[in-house]
């Protein structure tokens, strides 16, 4: 085989393996599951919304809120408490965070396409898949009178992108099909990164084609000198 061929086959291959290798390495923030993209926290026998509610996670390593905040007190700066604690009786806080927010960046009203959330990061806490957690907002003592409200949260885990793509497959709908569907996935996924490293072989041999060209064109059309015989 031709060097001119050699090289965009090893390019494609190696972008290929590269592709499986990010997949194992490269971190993803992935929301966890939850009616509407989001939990809730309305209580519906008052209909009101309170300081807490509850998430369940479906990877391990949780560690991150999006807390949709809104305060009701205008000019007032917030202390506000996050506690986070599994979901049964007696538990203890497994992450306590502080925030310190001016009124203005949780206000009661928000623009209509705008993003509601405050996110808030912390040290993972693992083995939290499949587990539920409630969390808790509580006013510093400088906010006793002023109200603040939690309507919605969601949560997330940063967690290895082929956990995902792995829970994907497992997770597959099908029913009866299931086994067919999963193996469609995999070929599918398969074809990606065969395509992807393919791609990049035909963009190192076009350019390496352009490249070569012109010479070649030169070649092609010089005229060979005579004597003048023919």
């Amino acid at each position: 085989m031709s060097t001119r061929r050699l090289v965009p086959l090893a390019v494609g291959v190696l972008g290929a393996a590269l592709l499986v290798v990010a997949g194992t390495v490269w971190r993803v923030d992935v929301r966890h599951s939850a009616p509407y993209g989001f939990s809730k926290t309305i209580d519906f026998g008052r209909l009101i919304a309170v300081r807490g509610g509850y998430v369940s996670p479906n990877y391990d390593d949780f560690d991150r809120l999006d807390l949709d905040l809104r305060a009701y007190s205008p000019g007032a700066v917030y202390d506000l408490t996050i506690h986070i604690r599994p979901a049964v009786p007696g538990a203890e806080d497994v992450r306590t965070l502080h925030l310190d927010l001016p009124a203005s960046a949780i206000g009661s009203r928000k623009e209509t396409f705008g993003d509601p959330f405050v996110t808030v990061r912390f040290a993972p806490v693992a083995d939290s898949a499949g587990k539920t957690y409630y969390v808790w907002v509580e006013p510093g003592i400088r906010n006793r009178d002023d109200v603040v409200a939690l309507w919605s949260l969601k949560s997330y885990s940063r967690v290895p992108a082929w956990r995902v793509v792995s829970a994907f497959v497992n997770e597959a709908p099908g029913g009866a099909l299931r086994g067919i569907v999963r193996l469609a996935l995999i070929l599918l996924l398969g074809g990606l990164v065969f395509s992807s490293g393919w791609f990049l072989s035909q963009m190192v041999a076009a350019s390496a084609g352009a490249s070569g060209e012109p010479g070649e064109r030169r070649m092609r059309w010089h005229r060979q000198e005579t004597d003048g015989i023919q």
